[in-house]
C-alpha cells in the first residue's frame, strides 16, 4: 500500500558562533586564491556584470531577466566553488552550469523571489500613497502638522522595508547553493535558506558589518577592488553554506 505524500522537512542546520562570520570571509579568500583560481573567478564575476547591465538596458522585461540570471548565475558559482573546495581549479563554463539541470528550479526560486519583493513594495507603495494623501487632505483642512507627520512616516516606511527586506535576502543567499548542492525544491531552499539565517544571526551580523567594512575599502581606487571582493561574496555565500550544512 503506497504511503501518502508528506512535505519535505527542512535539511538540519548547525547552530554556530557568531565568531563564524569572520571564518566564512576567510576561508572564501582561500578558495579564491586555491591553486591560483582567482583569475578565472574574477573573469567569471565580471562576465555575470557584464550580463547584469546589458540585460537592464532593456526596460522592466530586462530588470526581470536580471533577477533570473543573477540565480541562474549563482547556481553555477556554487558548482564552481564546490569544485574548488574538492581541490579542482573551477572553469569559466562552470559560471553557466545553473542552466542545466537545476535551470527549472533556479528560474522558479527567482521567480518567488520577485513575486516577494513586489508585495512588500506593493504594500509599502500603498500605505506610503495614502499616508501623502491623508498629509495633503489635512494640510486642505488647515491642519499645519499633517505635512510636518509626512517626515515621520517616510522614517516609519524606511524601516519597515528594512525589516521586511530582510527576510527576504536571508532567503535568497543561501537558496541557490541548497537547490545546486543538496538539490532542493525552490520553496523548501528559500525557506531553508531563512531558517539557517535566523537561526544563526549572530554570525550573519558579523559577516554583514565586514562586508560593509569591505566594501567601503573596495570602492575607494574606482571601484577596482570590488574585482575581488565580489567573488569573495560568492565563495563566502559557499562558505557560509558549507559551515551550516555539509557534513563534517
Amino acid at each position: 500500500m503506497q504511503e501518502p505524500a508528506t512535505e519535505p522537512a527542512i535539511p538540519a542546520f548547525r547552530r554556530v558562533e557568531a565568531g563564524h562570520g569572520v571564518n566564512w570571509w576567510s576561508s572564501a579568500w582561500q578558495l579564491m586564491f586555491h591553486r591560483g583560481a582567482a583569475g578565472v573567478w574574477i573573469v567569471m564575476v565580471l562576465i555575470v556584470m557584464i550580463i547584469g547591465g546589458l540585460l537592464h538596458v532593456v526596460p522592466v522585461l530586462g530588470s526581470v531577466a536580471a533577477q533570473i540570471a543573477w540565480f541562474l548565475f549563482a547556481g553555477g558559482l556554487m558548482l564552481a566553488a564546490r569544485k574548488t573546495d574538492e581541490g579542482t581549479g573551477p572553469a569559466i563554463g562552470d559560471l553557466f552550469s545553473g542552466f542545466g539541470p537545476f535551470l527549472g528550479s533556479l528560474v522558479i526560486a527567482a521567480v518567488l523571489m520577485m513575486v516577494g519583493f513586489l508585495l512588500v513594495f506593493g504594500v509599502l507603495g500603498l500605505a506610503g500613497a495614502t499616508a501623502f494623501l491623508g498629509g495633503l487632505l489635512g494640510f486642505a483642512n488647515g491642519n499645519v502638522g499633517a505635512l510636518a507627520s509626512l517626515g515621520a512616516t517616510s522614517v516609519l516606511l524606511v524601516l519597515a522595508a528594512l525589516l521586511l527586506l530582510m527576510p527576504l535576502g536571508m532567503a535568497a543567499w543561501l537558496a541557490p547553493a541548497l537547490i545546486v548542492l543538496q538539490k532542493q525544491p525552490p520553496f523548501e531552499a528559500l525557506k531553508t535558506s531563512l531558517a539557517a539565517c535566523w537561526a544563526n544571526l549572530g554570525a550573519l551580523t558579523i559577516y554583514g558589518l565586514l562586508w560593509i567594512v569591505f566594501a567601503i575599502i573596495a570602492s575607494i581606487p574606482l571601484m577596482l577592488g570590488w574585482l575581488v571582493l565580489a567573488p569573495l561574496m560568492a565563495l563566502s555565500s559557499y562558505a557560509a553554506y558549507r559551515d551550516l550544512f555539509a557534513p563534517d
